[in-house]
């Protein structure tokens, strides 16, 4: 089994139908969704350069322009 791009995440009517009974709208979940997946390249990025994982958690917590790491 491989994982759902973000895109066929969005199109599976099981999530559509998930979404509905929260009341989650279809744009919000894409937004979360495309959030999640910057602060976790961010995090990658910052890992790999040696930034301690909280500085980056903090940055991100507190909306900061984050340190680039790349």
């Amino acid at each position: 089994m491989t994982d759902l791009t973000m895109s066929e995440v969005l199109k599976d009517p099981m999530i559509r139908q998930l979404l509905r009974a929260d009341g989650v709208s279809l744009s919000d979940f894409a937004v979360l969704l495309d959030d999640a997946a910057r602060q976790r390249n961010l995090a990658m990025r910052c890992r790999k350069a040696g930034v301690p994982a909280a500085h980056v958690i903090d940055s991100v917590a507190h909306l900061q322009m984050p340190v680039d790491c790349a």
